[in-house]
């Protein structure tokens, strides 16, 4: 993708907005303190860059927060076991969320998706929420997609629905390599595999 930057402040999904590095560095202390010992955090804690470096090489929990075009777009959380992919809109309210499983030859399935629309009424996220929907994937080709949609007049209520597809899909394009340090770009390729419609043709409810 081009004009792609990235720097590893803390997104803060109740306030919608990215934290300054003192901030940031404070809130990832609290994160990973209780995995690490004190002398770790004291060489390698010092910047946000420094840790995610760290942390990447040993397989510690860091964040990554990518911009485009110099404006917020998405927000990557690395962990021991998974990688964590939230794109985000020009309010930094999440739109879609992206869950890979790491496995132990190198590469990581994408196992669970959330897509979310909204209203563009409300300055909260929750409030402003129109639909949310889930979809869930297994290596063997299962899936399964549940959608909640909020109606909010006369008064609120949540219709939900689930459906699962009748046959195995395929799943070939879930398989991505673990990427290296700083390699996002096929993270945030997500439009190649979510296309639920065709994903759903002759489900079962």
């Amino acid at each position: 993708m081009n004009n792609i930057t990235f720097d590893h402040r803390f997104y803060n999904d109740v306030r919608y907005s990215i934290m300054d590095e003192e901030k940031s560095l404070n809130n990832i202390k609290t994160r990973v303190e209780d995995n690490i010992s004190k002398t770790i955090w004291k060489e390698h804690g010092k910047t946000t860059d420094d840790w995610a470096r760290y942390a990447h090489a040993h397989h510690l929990w860091y964040p990554t927060t990518v911009y485009k075009d110099n404006e917020p777009y998405a927000y990557i959380v690395n962990t021991e076991k998974t990688v964590h992919v939230k794109i985000l809109d020009e309010r930094l309210f999440w739109t879609v969320s992206i869950l890979f499983k790491k496995e132990n030859n190198g590469l990581m399935f994408l196992s669970e998706v959330w897509i979310r629309s909204y209203a563009g009424k409300n300055i909260e996220m929750l409030k402003d929420l129109l639909k949310d929907q889930h979809l869930v994937f297994t290596p063997k080709g299962n899936l399964s997609v549940t959608t909640e949609t909020i109606i909010r007049e006369p008064s609120l209520k949540i219709e939900r629905e689930k459906k699962e597809a009748a046959h195995p899909i395929n799943v070939s394009q879930n398989w991505k390599k673990i990427p290296n340090y700083a390699e996002y770009d096929e993270l945030l390729d997500y439009e190649s595999i979510i296309k639920p419609g065709d994903l759903l043709k002759g489900t079962t409810a």
